[in-house]
């Protein structure tokens, strides 16, 4: 009996030989007609990759090894790099995304608050705005400059060098040394107690000194969490019994750091550097868990601050409209 027209031959279709010298037909036009739609989905997905590729502007977006390469590029580049001004003076560029600027003065509202208070930086006029972030540009350049300058209470002259002498009962008193050794000016009722003047000179670091600055200061973090961990009164290493001994010092000191002890101002600066990166539940190094809780609450007033600021401002918006 002759086969229905609908049955698929058993003959493989590559076997049938074209008849009266005719070509054979491509896949995709030997397809049945149902395959039609998969060869249209096929070429909406091609359409999606091909767009995928390109940004929004058009251009092809760069490939995983494209990147990589351009990864390894940036941080071969130096941080800093020299160009010419229009004057043809050589100037100093600084990459400020490569080179991490870190500025205790610059970490929260608060601190932030107190350096524009104590040097009178305003932001309600364009002057000065202008000159207030030009100086804070400078401390966030020379970190090691004191960041307040006083001046003398008789001559009104900034104390820059030398020694100042200041007033511990009054407030915000201090005399520079012409002054106190001037016989014709009035004499302060209250004993001045001389205190020496940083000049705050510092040379620019250069690329090679900042890395060797960096890993220093990593060394003394990991020395830091070593010894405070360490129990044993024989260990081998000497800088943990040096450690130990400036953390000791740290906790008998009476004068502290905020009464001028060097020792301690490094001993806290450190510790304020491992509170930062400390994210342990329970700290063994000395005061870290004090430090951070300090820091929360600076935070939390840094956000209050801001939610005040926000209420004023939507208080006023609403009173103008």
């Amino acid at each position: 009996a002759p086969a229905p027209a609908n049955a698929v031959s058993s003959v493989p279709t590559e076997a049938a030989a074209p008849t009266n010298g005719s070509t054979a037909p491509s896949p995709a036009t030997a397809a049945a007609p149902g395959s039609s739609t998969a060869a249209i989905r096929e070429g909406k997905f091609a359409a999606m990759a091909a767009r995928q590729k390109r940004g929004i502007d058009g251009k092809l977006k760069p490939t995983e090894s494209e990147k990589a390469t351009k990864a390894k590029k940036d941080d071969d580049k130096p941080a800093r790099e020299t160009v010419k001004d229009s004057k043809g003076r050589t100037v100093t560029v600084l990459d400020d995304d490569k080179e991490e600027m870190d500025c205790e003065f610059l970490n929260n509202r608060q601190a932030f608050l107190n350096l524009c208070q104590g040097n009178h930086y305003q932001f309600d006029q364009l002057r000065r705005a202008k000159h207030s972030s030009m100086m804070v540009l400078w401390h966030l350049h020379n970190r090691d400059a004191p960041k307040f300058v006083q001046q003398c209470a008789s001559c009104s002259r900034e104390i820059l060098t030398g020694y100042r002498y200041h007033c511990p009962t009054c407030a915000d008193y201090d005399q520079c040394h012409d002054c106190v050794s001037n016989p014709n000016t009035p004499r302060h009722p209250h004993p001045l107690k001389p205190i020496p003047v940083t000049s705050g000179q510092q040379a620019e670091l250069t690329e090679a000194q900042r890395k060797e600055r960096q890993r220093s200061i990593q060394l003394h973090m990991t020395l830091l969490q070593h010894a405070a961990t360490c129990v044993s009164p024989k260990c081998p290493s000497a800088n943990c019994t040096k450690m130990k001994g400036l953390l000791k010092h740290g906790a008998e000191c009476q004068v502290k750091a905020a009464g001028g002890c060097h020792v301690c101002k490094r001993i806290w600066a450190l510790l304020q550097l491992h509170a930062r990166q400390c994210k342990a539940t329970t700290c063994p190094v000395p005061n870290c868990m004090a430090i951070r809780e300090r820091f929360r609450q600076l935070k939390q007033q840094q956000q209050a601050m801001d939610d005040r600021r926000r209420q004023e401002m939507n208080r006023a918006y609403r009173g103008q409209r």
